[in-house]
């Protein structure tokens, strides 16, 4: 089970918006509000998604709360450090890319597994060149997400 690759959307929006959109499309997975529910807190933004027997929740900050991920990322981290999963267990069921984070809710997830999932999980996209220069060029949403990947801090 799972809990949350690269090409820019066609129609920019946010995140978690397009990612629905895209489970929604996509014959091979579907919403599950199941998995999300336990996420549902001021500041994420939880997408259930599953995909044959594997469940994973895609994670989002919502736009007030630009905290709210690496938060959630620390509390899981923790419970599955209590129950005894090894930092590699840990690793290959929490993943993160820049602003999002893909959790597998019951172990760890096969290749196609995170490939089927994260092609639907889109990322946000900030023009870091352009910030540097003082210049604001609105984000936009890109996919897919890329398993394995670490945020960039």
């Amino acid at each position: 089970m799972l809990a949350f690759t690269f090409g820019r959307s066609h129609s920019p929006g946010d995140a978690f918006t397009e990612s629905a959109a895209c489970v929604r499309r996509d014959r091979a997975l579907t919403s599950d509000s199941t998995a999300a529910a336990p996420y549902r807190v001021a500041g994420l933004k939880p997408l259930g998604i599953r995909w044959k027997q594997v469940r994973a929740v895609a994670l989002f900050d919502d736009a007030l709360n630009a905290q709210s991920v690496t938060k959630e990322e620390k509390l899981i981290s923790s419970r599955l450090q209590r129950q005894g999963d090894s930092p590699t267990q840990i690793s290959s069921r929490l993943q993160s890319q820049d602003n999002v984070a893909l959790f597998y809710l019951a172990g760890s997830p096969s290749a196609a597994a995170e490939a089927a999932i994260g092609r639907c999980v889109y990322l946000v996209h900030f023009n870091r060149v352009a910030s540097v220069f003082g210049l604001y060029i609105s984000p936009h949403s890109e996919r897919p997400f890329r398993p394995g990947a670490r945020r960039e801090d």
